[in-house]
């Protein structure tokens, strides 16, 4: 189900699951239950309660609220209310884990799910659709010929895990969990090892990566521009989106002159994400370990 890298995630759960890391990727897989994707045009932002994952939609004077569970699972039968600005509204069921409610407009909203803490959204006076934008990151990231980042990961409110990611076009890639697994791959062939120290296992990769990817996959909907900002003293465009199919919720800093993704952060079930992204088409070599 992780479209965006299916197979690196492949790969990263079982040397991870070995690490004693205190996060686990476990691939996140939809049942008969599924939660309704938000209403085409509206803003989408995504939030933690807790170890439970809730997506807004705002749209058109309506306030709808997504809860899955660390699972994956839609939340049913939670006792929900927004609260905007100084209005408490009571939401009801519109579908799995799907609560809904007629608000007024409000800089700010806080959605409170029943058996876990309030979630806090800040909604731009204005959002203009960003579709195009997030299409040309998403381009740009594919045509790299390398990228490093860091990512930040976490399933709950406690616990981390830092990862540094290299990715060499077409298809190799290495990745360093802090304290933890380490695993190479080039083309069909991978290594794995548990930890700093640990002697690396042999086996074959299948099939073979495609890198780099952007984080969010082949789809974005309601893609919105949340406003500007820097980072590391470059200009950006903030937008939010969501890929439905997982789900998850994304806010994305991209660079104004060059449209590659600058910092990333994802809300899903037990995955709350985040990438710094460091260095493009830096010369990079990914050898096999010794």
């Amino acid at each position: 189900m992780w479209k965006p890298l299916i197979a690196i995630v492949a790969f990263a759960a079982a040397a991870s699951s070995c690490s004693g890391g205190s996060v686990s990727r476990r691939s996140l897989s939809v049942g008969v239950e599924t939660a309704p994707p938000p209403p085409p045009g509206a803003l989408v932002l995504g939030g933690e309660s807790g170890a439970r994952a809730v997506g807004l939609a705002v749209a058109r004077g309506r306030l709808i609220a997504t809860v899955l569970a660390p699972d994956g699972r839609p939340l049913s039968g939670l006792k929900v209310s927004f609260r905007a600005g100084p209005h408490i509204v009571a939401a009801h069921p519109c579908g799995s884990g799907c609560y809904s409610a007629a608000v007024p407009k409000a800089a700010r909203v806080e959605v409170r799910p029943s058996g876990s803490r309030p979630v806090v959204f800040r909604i731009p006076a204005s959002a203009p659709p960003a579709a195009a934008l997030v299409a040309r990151a998403g381009g740009v990231t594919r045509a790299l010929r390398s990228l490093l980042y860091v990512e930040a990961l976490r399933s709950g409110p406690r616990g981390e895990l830092l990862t540094r990611w290299q990715l060499q076009a077409p298809d190799n890639v290495r990745y360093d969990i802090r304290h933890g697994a380490s695993a190479v791959v080039l083309g069909e062939r991978r290594w794995d090892r548990d930890r700093p120290g640990a002697p690396w296992r042999r086996s074959r990769q299948l099939p073979a990566l495609r890198v780099p990817q952007p984080a969010w996959g082949g789809r974005a909907t309601n893609a919105h521009l949340l406003g500007t900002g820097r980072v590391a003293g470059r200009r950006v465009r903030i937008v939010s989106f969501a890929n439905p199919s997982t789900p998850a919720w994304f806010t994305v800093w991209i660079d104004r002159a060059t449209y590659r993704p600058l910092r990333l952060r994802m809300v899903a079930a037990a995955h709350f994400m985040t990438h710094r992204y460091l260095d493009f088409n830096r010369p990079l070599t990914i050898r096999p370990p010794r």
